[in-house]
């Protein structure tokens, strides 16, 4: 029998076959998440009907548990790493990066300790309190040019706000990026 006589594919070929529809599958999902992510953060960007010249709230909140308190968090070499390893465990390198530019969020070098503008107009100084709330409650205040609704889908399956150790480490490895 020739080769141009074969009407399966070989091992091979089966093989490659099965990863290209896997791939396709994967690569599907990832653009559904994004797209979802995308368009709850568009609509709860809203302003809602019939609210005139009233300005925004100051803070909303999204349902989640209030975040752990964490009180005054002392950077330690050890909570550092932890928090670091967290960072890249979790996703965060993926949407806040650590080089000063800005990302899908924005970026973690120098944040601590900084005023840092709202999308309501307002400021808030990035103390332990906030640095935990917005990795807790991502959505309770907007920093200015970011959309509600991309973080806490992207974490959610983390559940952070019951984990008060790691986001302490979290708050730690954000206030050693100076």
């Amino acid at each position: 029998m020739s080769h141009g006589d074969r009407t399966a594919p070989d091992g091979l070929g089966r093989w490659l076959l099965g990863g290209l529809a896997a791939g396709g599958l994967v690569l599907g999902l990832l653009v559904a998440a994004y797209a979802i992510g995308y368009h709850r953060g568009k609509d709860a960007a809203r302003e809602p009907a019939g609210a005139g010249d009233t300005p925004p709230p100051a803070a909303t909140t999204t349902g989640a548990s209030p975040a752990p308190a964490v009180g005054t968090v002392t950077v330690t070499p050890a909570l550092v790493a932890r928090g670091k390893a967290l960072y890249s465990s979790r996703g965060c390198v993926a949407c806040h990066s650590l080089a000063g530019t800005a990302g899908a969020g924005p970026s973690l070098r120098g944040i601590a300790g900084a005023e840092v503008a709202l999308a309501d107009g307002s400021t808030v100084a990035a103390d332990d309190a906030y640095l935990a709330e917005s990795i807790t409650d991502s959505d309770a205040r907007i920093v200015k040019g970011y959309r509600a609704g991309v973080m806490p889908a992207a974490i959610a399956p983390f559940r952070l706000e019951t984990k008060p150790d790691e986001v302490r480490a979290l708050v730690a490895f954000i206030k050693s990026q100076t």
